[in-house]
């Protein structure tokens, strides 16, 4: 590892026999890969940028284009991207100062009387009673003009609008929708005039390609969709399925030859038709103005979604992006830098002569700190390039999630079955012992990522069993951390600020890259709030590390803190003020710039943090505690499975009383610390299940930290609305390269986050394994659910 041989670096100031381990060649070849890795990466990213995106965006769009208008999850696979559904607000906000041009027959009248009433917001009152002749509405509080020109055949008449758009200046429609070719068939099915058709439509497709190269004009052709041939009247027989299909065929050829940016062909494949067999439904129509709209409105007005349909991407930086960008890169130029010096002075000093006295040097140890210290940041800088290019660009596909309980049930058994096969014995079986704390956080946090990759939230069940989950994890911080306070005493600037900058460092760099607000990550903050709100109430006269002060003084100092916690959850609005302030406000700020985020997700689980500080004043506090346990010893099996049935009996019975979410919530928020007691003497009542904890689930617990905050965008992707595809086509073999790499990503940046402490913070080299001890405790790694 390279934070190794730069540790022998600084060792060999000392002693030739380091300077002779230094290995300077292979330490320069690994941190010449790091370099080479993300140059390929800026690389990748500037090519696509100047490509300008236009074949990819064209493919996104294609996807829609394509006819599957509905936006279900199973239509979104299909396409490979996400179709937008436009409100009559949003679409305004879009078409304001616009014109739109309806060319063609019946189907197209139909298309643009549902384009007045999509803008009027209902059924547009003023449609005129006539039905073969031009129309225009204009609506005078957006200045949207919408036309109809009704012109059934494509002939002459078509070529010669073309040519007057091309000729015209000022006059010249910003989005064209045409399409016709029924009344032909209708006229005469033969193939005569298939091949004038043909020949119309070429000139058309020029004129069109010519006009929409020199103005800022788009078009949306709209293939013919079949008819209900049994229920077409006896003067509409001529046209059949047969000849549909023929004369898109020759619209589909001529398209692909004559068609520029700017023109879009919609075939569609899934629209229904009425009662006559030739008119679409109003469900057909409306599907149909949304992708007019998508395809018309989706780049002009961009959202943080590259994988939204028909949206060309653009690369765009932030000042805080570009700082990140100068601070990272400087790294790996310092970083290079200093090993290069530090292998250097190494070698001089190995190639002192012999009867020369030694003269240590304190250069190679200063120049090692400062190779490692910059590796672990531009390690963490690859790691945001990554994150970006996976969930903010669209050269990665993403998919909507489906929820199935074979697709949330089966991973969970593998896992579960691998944690049962780690099964250890424990050195350290007292009530929740370090690796009993940290196997639960492991097993949540698997339970977690399943609950999210799947979209778990929209059963109620899974719904209430995750708020449990995410109020075990606050319960686990608080305990650990008051554990401390009343076995070590008082917590040190220093340990304060390796937590603090542990739990945020991985958070704050993600929210600079991603252009995110700070509670964009929302439980990085709650558990940070968690952590000083433990150190205030320990601190609270009496002290909680004064070793004269009596138990029931700090359960006392708890009830009163359960007390206000109880009242900001029904009250939030009495506290605000607190966190309005403007010194704080920016850290309580959601999305949307509002605070509501933060008073739901604080007041939800407020009160596991006395829970948790409850718990270990009963444990570590009152002297005759440990006389708890012959009882458990004789009771555990009973207890077990009396623990058991009572937290399955909680969910189950939320799940059926409850009536929405918001209800489970206010419940959950005063009962859950009773089953969160209910857990605890589950998993410790009964000495065998108490002496034993999993490997596996211990492993993933003690980066559950980084896999928490790493899921939003290297496993999943769109801030953990859709899933994050690397191997199109296959879903089994993508979600086992994705959770590799995520994983791995994980694991480095907890690496480097270590490292970091280690190198600005700890100020002895003897701290080092307490350090990551420390940070590897139950208050520290925590994870969440959204």
């Amino acid at each position: 590892m390279l934070l190794e041989l730069c540790t022998t670096m600084s060792a060999g100031s000392n002693q030739g026999k380091a300077a002779a381990s230094f290995n300077g060649p292979k330490l320069f070849w690994r941190f010449s890969k790091l370099i080479a890795v993300v140059m390929y990466i800026v690389a990748s990213i500037s090519l696509f940028s100047a490509w300008d995106g236009v074949t990819k965006g064209k493919i996104k769009c294609d996807g829609l284009l394509s006819g599957y208008t509905d936006h279900s999850q199973d239509v979104q696979k299909r396409l490979q991207c996400k179709p937008r559904t436009y409100t009559t607000s949003t679409s305004a906000r879009c078409l304001r100062n616009t014109r739109i041009l309806f060319i063609g027959d019946s189907r197209m009248r139909e298309m643009y009387y549902h384009v007045l009433d999509h803008l009027h917001g209902g059924p547009y009152p003023h449609r005129k009673a006539y039905m073969h002749q031009n129309q225009t509405v204009v609506f005078e509080g957006t200045a949207v003009q919408v036309d109809f020109l009704w012109n059934a055949f494509i002939d002459e008449s078509w070529v010669s609008l073309f040519r007057y758009f091309k000729a015209a200046e000022g006059d010249i429609p910003d989005l064209i929708v045409s399409g016709a070719a029924l009344w032909t068939l209708r006229a005469d099915p033969s193939q005569a005039p298939l091949e004038r058709y043909s020949r119309h439509v070429e000139s058309v497709l020029y004129l069109m390609s010519t006009l929409v190269s020199h103005a800022d004009t788009s078009v949306l052709w709209i293939q013919q969709a079949f008819v209900n041939e049994s229920a077409l009247a006896q003067t509409r027989k001529n046209i059949t399925n047969k000849n549909i299909r023929l004369y898109n065929k020759a619209v589909a050829q001529h398209w692909s030859s004559r068609a520029s940016p700017g023109m879009h062909l919609f075939t569609p494949q899934q629209l229904d038709v009425g009662e006559d067999g030739v008119h679409y439904t109003t469900t057909a129509n409306d599907e149909v103005v949304q992708v007019l709209l998508n395809v018309f409105c989706n780049s002009r007005l961009p959202v943080a979604d590259v994988n939204l349909c028909c949206q060309r991407w653009t690369l765009r930086l932030s000042a805080a992006q570009l700082v990140l960008m100068a601070l990272f890169c400087s790294c790996a130029v310092v970083g290079m830098a200093a090993m290069i010096c530090g292998a250097c002075c190494l070698r001089m000093h190995f190639l002192q002569p012999a009867d020369r006295p030694a003269s240590p040097s304190g250069h190679p140890a200063i120049l090692s700190k400062l190779a490692v210290t910059c590796y672990a940041v531009t390690m963490l800088g690859a790691v945001m390039l990554f994150a970006f290019t996976t969930d903010r660009t669209p050269l990665f596909l993403k998919r909507g999630k489906t929820f199935s309980w074979g697709s949330f049930g089966v991973p969970l058994a593998v896992m579960g079955v691998a944690g049962l096969l780690s099964y250890q014995p424990v050195k350290d079986a007292s009530v929740l012992n370090r690796k009993q704390t940290c196997e639960t956080r492991g097993w949540m946090q698997l339970v977690l990522l399943v609950y999210h990759y799947t979209g778990g939230s929209k059963v109620l069940g899974l719904y209430i069993v995750a708020r449990l989950i995410v109020a075990m994890y606050i319960f686990l911080s608080a305990y650990g951390h008051f554990t401390y306070c009343l076995k070590r005493g008082a917590s040190g600037w220093i340990r304060v600020a390796e937590i603090l900058f542990r739990l945020n460092v991985f958070t704050v760099l993600l929210c600079a890259t991603m252009d995110v607000p700070y509670l964009h990550y929302y439980f990085v903050p709650l558990i940070s709030a968690c952590y000083l709100l433990v150190l205030i109430v320990g601190a609270l006269p009496p002290a909680a590390w004064s070793q004269d002060t009596c138990a029931w003084w700090q359960v006392a100092k708890v009830a009163a803190f359960a007390v206000i916690g109880s009242w900001y959850r029904l009250q939030p609005g009495a506290f605000n003020w607190l966190i309005s302030m403007p010194a704080l406000q920016w850290l309580f700020l959601d999305d949307r710039h509002s605070l509501h985020e933060w008073t739901f997700r604080f007041g939800l689980d407020v009160l596991a943090v006395p829970s948790g500080m409850l718990c270990a004043i009963l444990l570590h506090a009152f002297p005759r505690s440990s006389e708890w346990m012959p009882f458990f010893e004789r009771h555990g099996l009973l207890m077990t499975v009396a623990s058991t049935l009572s937290m399955v009996a909680y969910v189950y019975s939320l799940a059926m009383n409850c009536t929405n979410k918001p209800q489970c919530n206010l419940v959950h928020t005063f009962i859950s610390p009773i089953i969160l007691a209910v857990f605890v003497i589950l998993r410790n009542a009964w000495e065998p299940l108490r002496a034993r904890y999993s490997q596996f689930f211990d492993w993933i617990g003690f980066y559950s930290l980084e896999l928490f905050i790493a899921q939003y965008h290297m496993w999943l992707a769109d801030d953990t609305r859709s899933i994050l595809v690397m191997v199109p086509g296959d879903a089994t073999l993508n979600l086992c390269v994705v959770t590799a790499i995520f994983v791995l990503v994980s694991h480095t940046v907890a690496e480097c986050t270590q490292q970091l402490v280690h190198s600005l913070l700890t100020s002895n080299d003897n701290k080092k394994q307490a350090t990551r001890s420390t940070a590897s405790s139950p208050t520290n790694t925590p994870t969440a659910v959204s």
